[in-house]
């Protein structure tokens, strides 16, 4: 029987503190705000004296961010006094940002009840940000175990680190983020990097929870860049959307959704289509444990995923339709697209007799789109498969097919796992 997720965490209660009084200084050349900073000020600190509106005083505060891509998010996160500029009027969106200044931007955009631990880092004594840190360790969102040689507060952030310790966050507010933490184990990114090599299994779950909430989008062909610095203005749009997802419930993100299932499953189905398992179906993580012989016996193949994109419609929906589906699909069923291993039993490769194979076409031998594949470094069927494909060698690669947007069922048997039966 299908693998229950456990989408319904029990949604964490907001803890409201009382925020003291603010004073600013300036720190090594950033004008911070320094303070009680458990959660943000109701007093708005960022108005300017002469009765001017925050958004009016931040526009003419920082003469450097008006037409800058995120104008609006700067002026929103200082009007929620997370952030602040530097003394010749200047935010400098563009400029990197330090572990030192993360911390303490972020201790102020967190609800969680403030916990101030201790500072374990010998390098942080007497550092202007050793009291932003150590209520980050003590809130769990920092782990100290993760810089045994010291934090180096002055060293620029990597955008992991910023994901993690928000990701962190998000588990301690809420035990259904802790769910979808373990459910992602295993589970399927959304971005090139998987095939690349620039993203460590134990990041993964991290990842797919702010990649999953759409705390972070990813950039335009995707990637994620977890070893890449980040920006002010990039920090500054993430904690943002961080604060509105911090404790809420898992279950209510479907990007994240469809990830769960993945990796509990091997596959996104019913998150994403309208097809159900029927009675006794194993799932495709089960089959994943062993291998299916054709029918027609030309071939031996495991199944590892089975990833669905909604294309009944114009617009696609679905979390992996950037990585894997093509710009002109023909829509009015679901797209499939399957990670592989195929081990052939003919002397030369012959999609037409491994299609043959199989009892419906729930898998098919049919190619991804090539130029896309390419992109995204998917392996996929070369237009000459016999060049990929060969006799007593097991290949891994990703195939597609299509199910049916109608009353139809399909099946597919492992010789020693089970069968996986859905229907719709």
């Amino acid at each position: 029987m299908k693998k229950q997720m456990r989408l319904n965490g029990r949604k964490s209660k907001r803890n409201v503190l009382i925020v003291g009084m603010l004073t600013t200084v300036l720190i090594g050349g950033t004008l911070l705000t320094t303070g009680t900073v458990g959660l943000v000020s109701t007093v708005d600190a960022a108005t300017s004296t002469n009765g001017v509106g925050t958004t009016a005083s931040a526009l003419t505060k920082f003469k450097d961010i008006k037409g800058h891509w995120a104008q609006a998010t700067i002026v929103k996160a200082y009007d929620k006094n997370l952030i602040s500029g530097y003394q010749d009027g200047t935010f400098r969106p563009n400029a990197k940002i330090t572990r030192g200044e993360y911390a303490t931007l972020l201790s102020r955009a967190t609800s969680l009840e403030k916990v101030q631990g201790e500072n374990p880092f010998a390098d942080l004594k007497g550092h202007w940000s050793e009291s932003a840190v150590a209520q980050l360790v003590g809130q769990g969102f920092i782990n100290a175990n993760d810089y045994p040689k010291g934090f180096n507060p002055n060293a620029e952030l990597t955008r992991y680190e910023m994901m993690k310790w928000i990701a962190n966050g998000l588990i301690k507010s809420g035990t259904s983020f802790q769910d979808a933490f373990d459910d992602t184990q295993n589970t399927l990114l959304p971005t090139p990097e998987v095939n690349r090599g620039t993203i460590r299994a134990e990041q993964i779950p991290y990842l797919a929870l702010v990649r999953g909430t759409g705390i972070v989008g990813g950039f335009e062909d995707g990637s994620l860049k977890p070893a890449d610095p980040t920006t002010r203005a990039e920090v500054s749009a993430i904690l943002l959307r961080y604060m509105d997802v911090e404790g809420t419930d898992a279950g209510k993100y479907s990007d994240l959704n469809e990830m769960r299932e993945v990796g509990t499953t091997g596959t996104n189905l019913t998150t994403i289509s309208n097809y159900k398992y029927s009675s006794g179906s194993a799932n495709i993580s089960d089959l994943s444990k062993g291998y299916i012989t054709l029918t027609n016996k030309s071939g031996v193949m495991k199944i590892h995923r089975l990833i669905v994109v909604d294309t009944t419609k114009s617009t696609p929906k679905g979390i992996y339709g950037s990585l894997l589906l093509e710009k002109n699909y023909v829509p009015g069923s679901y797209k499939t697209f399957s990670d592989v291993s195929f081990t052939s039993n003919l002397e030369e490769s012959n999609l037409l007799t491994f299609n043959k194979g199989f009892s419906d076409s729930l898998i098919q031998f049919n190619r991804l789109d090539l130029e896309l594949a390419k992109q995204n470094g998917f392996t996929t069927l070369p237009m000459n498969s016999g060049e990929l494909i060969k006799k007593g060698v097991e290949t891994k690669f990703w195939i597609t097919s299509t199910l049916r947007n109608k009353s139809w069922s399909y099946f597919l048997k492992s010789d020693t796992e089970g069968a996986f039966k859905i229907q719709r």
